[in-house]
């Protein structure tokens, strides 16, 4: 075998059969990947407005009327924007149909009585992705206040007109 034939036959295989191995091994793996459930959008929050205004920090997310929240979702993370109540940064992943979300206060809803910028509220739900509109329901609860009774919540994801459906 000459110089320039074996020169060839190695840059074939590095440059051709090396990366053709390496698509079939990323093409076998991904087989069994599964996009998470999709929960952007906006959704209307359904909570006992009592029980929301028991818990410490709850009185602001109370008196906010017709509660929606905006959930942005990359991939299995999503972050949460509440429409009309108070400022709050809150972000979650996504596990299955299960959401696990902490919610830290604005300076200005922590001055709120018994609130304090150290309290987090926590929300754990689970989606039903075959209902139409999707729906969940879980707990909004206070990290670290083994006393607060946590308050069970319903959302409605609000159905996006047809021409402005991305997907």
């Amino acid at each position: 075998m000459s110089a320039t034939t074996r020169n060839f036959v190695i840059a074939y295989v590095i440059l051709v059969l090396l990366p053709l191995v390496g698509l079939l091994g990323i093409l076998r793996q991904g087989r069994n990947l599964a996009a998470p459930v999709s929960v952007d959008g906006n959704w209307k929050l359904q909570v006992d407005s009592n029980q929301l205004s028991a818990m410490p920090c709850g009185k602001s997310l109370a008196s906010a009327q017709a509660a929606a929240v905006t959930i942005s979702q990359s991939g299995r993370n999503f972050t949460l924007n509440l429409a009309n109540g108070p400022k709050a940064t809150a972000s979650g992943v996504i596990d299955g149909t299960a959401l696990k979300a902490s919610v830290q206060p604005s300076a200005a809803w922590a001055s709120e009585t018994g609130c304090g910028s150290d309290r987090v509220l926590t929300l754990s739900a689970t989606v039903d992705p075959k209902s139409n509109p999707k729906s969940l329901v879980g707990m909004l609860s206070v990290e670290g206040c083994p006393a607060c009774t946590p308050v069970e919540l319903r959302a409605i994801r609000e159905v996006q007109a047809e021409g402005k459906r991305g997907r």
